[in-house]
């Protein structure tokens, strides 16, 4: 298999980049959300519903 990867013959080579493109994203995304404090997490939380509530008041 590592032969098949490493003997690139024209497009493949696009096929690998978006490959590790589309994985660094997910990576990078799962390390911001486990790094994430819980006070903003929280407070992203109730964000839809303060909305809701300032409406209904108007």
């Amino acid at each position: 298999m590592w032969r098949q990867i490493t003997n690139l013959q024209g497009d493949e080579i696009y096929l690998i980049i978006s490959l590790l493109i589309f994985l660094s994203f997910f990576i990078m995304v799962a390390i911001m959300l486990f790094t994430m404090k819980k006070s903003f997490v929280d407070y992203m939380k109730g964000l839809p519903f303060e909305e809701s509530e300032k409406e209904l008041e108007n």
